[in-house]
């Protein structure tokens, strides 16, 4: 008996030459030839009705693989995969619980600094130099609190940048300009009482008001030329061009003519 290798239809004819040349029914006579024509009908349709369906779903089979193929491509710019409730990964109760926890830190930083600054400011017996370096870190910090950490934080649960261009500059600026301010008060209080221990005499002499006040206004200005180059231009260009999901990120970058060689004399 031969067999039809490949899905697709067949005629009636085809169909009943196959079947008769194998007795595989029929009848004596011509009622038997009539009942045989007739059986050898049905049978043919039904054959080729599940042969097309077949064939039908091999093709569709077929053009799902190459559609998946040549997604593959380009996935990156018609599908975006995120992983959890918003681009970050985080879930909705992650957010939440960061949410409050955070907003509760932000709080103490802000009102904790706000009183140090008050305290300093109006108590007679706390107006001493060197509460100045410990008023100019808590001015650092209250800032830090006010201006950073909230939209740091909505930044970093929603896995994008929603403020603009412009307020991402400013933004990462002072970020910038107040971590190392932080930084740098630290270092100027830890020196201030090294010196104060080990040359007692000659330091308490030597620290002025003006020379105080001279300490802290360096501390600012060097902290603001880390954070000014990249309001001037110098910085990483960001993509030019539609950007799904824009992102804020403070970056330097090497003029590229100072290379190797030229630097080198």
């Amino acid at each position: 008996m031969e067999y039809v290798s490949s899905a697709g239809n067949i005629s009636q004819e085809e169909f009943l030459a196959i079947a008769g040349s194998n007795g595989t029914y029929g009848g004596d006579g011509g009622g038997g030839g009539g009942g045989g024509s007739l059986l050898g009908g049905t049978i043919a349709a039904m054959l080729n009705e599940t042969l097309g369906s077949a064939a039908a779903a091999s093709a569709a089979a077929a053009a799902g693989a190459a559609g998946t193929a040549s997604g593959e491509g380009g996935a990156g710019e018609n599908l975006t995969i995120l992983h959890g409730t918003y681009p970050s990964g985080y879930t909705l109760p992650h957010i939440i619980i960061a949410s409050i926890i955070v907003t509760i830190l932000m709080i103490v930083i802000v009102v904790g600094n706000m009183l140090v600054i008050i305290a300093i400011a109006t108590e007679k017996t706390l107006k001493n130099i060197q509460n100045w370096f410990i008023a100019s870190l808590a001015v650092a910090d209250f800032f830090l609190g006010l201006v950073i950490m909230p939209f740091s934080l909505a930044n970093e649960l929603m896995g994008y940048w929603i403020f603009g261009n412009w307020w991402c500059d400013i933004h990462s600026a002072m970020d910038v300009l107040l971590c190392t301010s932080s930084i740098m008060n630290l270092c100027l209080i830890s020196l201030d009482r090294y010196w104060s221990i080990t040359k007692a005499i000659e330091y308490l002499k030597s620290r002025t008001p003006a020379r105080a006040a001279f300490m802290i206004a360096a501390v600012w200005i060097m902290s603001a030329l880390v954070c000014i180059p990249p309001l001037l231009g110098w910085k990483a260009k960001r993509p030019e061009g539609h950007v799904e999901l824009p992102q804020c990120q403070s970056s330097l970058v090497l003029e590229s003519g100072l290379t190797h060689d030229n630097l080198n004399p």
